[in-house]
């Protein structure tokens, strides 16, 4: 996907390692939201939890979930450099308290936190994980099911915030549709 990724270094909006509380999360949120109105014009950006040794629920869901659910529908997410497990469950419960969905990189692995996928929308949204991008043709291919249905599926996981979709021309003149795993790793 050809996209301008711009990355925020979280620490430079925190006044520690291990920030963590509503109040700061909140203190976080207004800096954040302040950052990205006046210098980003990025689609997709990425937040690095590179220098945060640790942070709590209530900071993560009040700075970052609250954050992303603003740019909802105009700008993609993703938290990358991540530095322990503890962080990864924080950062969880705080997706899940918000009912948003994260798309996580560590060591160039991608993984999500919050709300889970259906079951029947797992084998599409790991294929496509897989590959980093992909085609509604290409995705039913792999899973051996129809284009209708795996069109219906992977619109959904976009509808979600687990995708992102991009319309495209296809080799036939027609719309095809490519689907793409939101950021990357380091």
């Amino acid at each position: 996907m050809n996209e301008n990724i711009r990355i925020i270094d979280l620490r430079d909006f925190t006044d520690g390692s291990n920030p963590y509380g509503t109040a700061r999360g909140r203190k976080a949120h207004a800096q954040l939201i302040d950052f990205i109105d006046s210098k980003m014009k990025s689609k997709t950006i990425g937040i690095s939890l590179k220098r945060i040794e640790g942070a709590d629920i209530s900071f993560l869901r009040e700075c970052l979930i609250y954050t992303f659910k603003r740019y909802a529908k105009q700008i993609a997410f993703f938290v990358r450099d991540i530095a322990d497990e503890d962080i990864i469950d924080n950062l969880n419960g705080a997706a899940l308290s918000g009912d948003y969905i994260v798309t996580c990189w560590t060591s160039n692995k991608c993984f999500f936190v919050g709300p889970k996928p259906s079951e029947s929308s797992r084998a599409l949204l790991d294929a496509v994980t897989q590959k980093r991008s992909a085609t509604t043709v290409q995705i039913a291919q792999a899973l051996d099911m129809s284009v209708q249905n795996a069109s219906t599926r992977l619109k959904r996981l976009s509808e979600d915030g687990f995708l992102v979709r991009a319309e495209m021309t296809a080799e036939s003149g027609g719309k095809e549709f490519v689907y793409h795993v939101i950021g990357n790793s380091a």
